[in-house]
C-alpha cells in the first residue's frame, strides 16, 4: 500500500489481517501518530498509536487464551436506493454472531481515526466474504 493515496478500503484490510492473523504490527505503518479509537465498548476512547499497538497486543492475547473466535471480514455500510456501493468498512464476528461494524478515516496516507460501533448493524452491511489473512477453505482456529 502506498501511505499517501491509502483507502478506506485498504485501511479495513489492513485493520482486518491484523485481527485475523492477531499481529498488530501490520497496523503500525498506516496508523498516525495521534490517531483515535472510539468504541461503544471502550468507557474512554484510545489516542495514540503506541497505545492502541499495545491495546491490540492485549486483545489478541485473551482472545487466544480464551479460544474465543473472532474473525473480520471486509464489507461495504448500506447505501442509498441506487444499490450503489456504501463506505467500506469491516465486520467483526466473534463466536459466529456479527457483533459490530468498524470505519476508517484517512487524512494525509494514514489512519487518524477508526470507530466501531453497532451502526449501522453489521447485518445490514454488504458481506464480501473476503476475511484477509485467511486462505479460502481455511479452518478458523484461534
Amino acid at each position: 500500500m502506498d501511505d499517501s493515496i491509502l483507502t478506506e478500503r485498504e485501511a479495513a484490510v489492513a485493520w482486518a489481517l491484523a485481527y485475523n492473523t492477531h499481529d498488530p504490527s501490520v497496523l503500525e505503518p498506516i496508523l498516525a501518530a495521534d490517531m483515535r479509537v472510539m468504541s461503544r465498548w471502550v468507557v474512554n476512547d484510545l489516542v495514540g498509536r503506541a497505545v492502541y499497538v499495545e491495546y491490540l497486543r492485549r486483545k489478541f492475547a485473551t482472545f487466544e487464551q480464551t479460544g474465543s473466535v473472532v474473525r473480520v471480514e471486509i464489507g461495504s455500510a448500506p447505501a442509498g436506493p441506487s444499490g450503489a456501493q456504501g463506505r467500506p468498512c469491516a465486520l467483526i464476528e466473534q463466536d459466529g454472531s456479527l457483533l459490530a461494524t468498524v470505519f476508517f478515516d484517512v487524512i494525509g496516507g494514514l489512519v487518524s481515526q477508526i470507530s466501531l460501533g453497532e451502526n449501522p448493524p453489521p447485518a445490514t452491511c454488504r458481506r464480501s466474504g473476503e476475511y484477509p489473512g485467511f486462505e479460502a477453505g481455511q479452518e478458523i482456529v484461534n
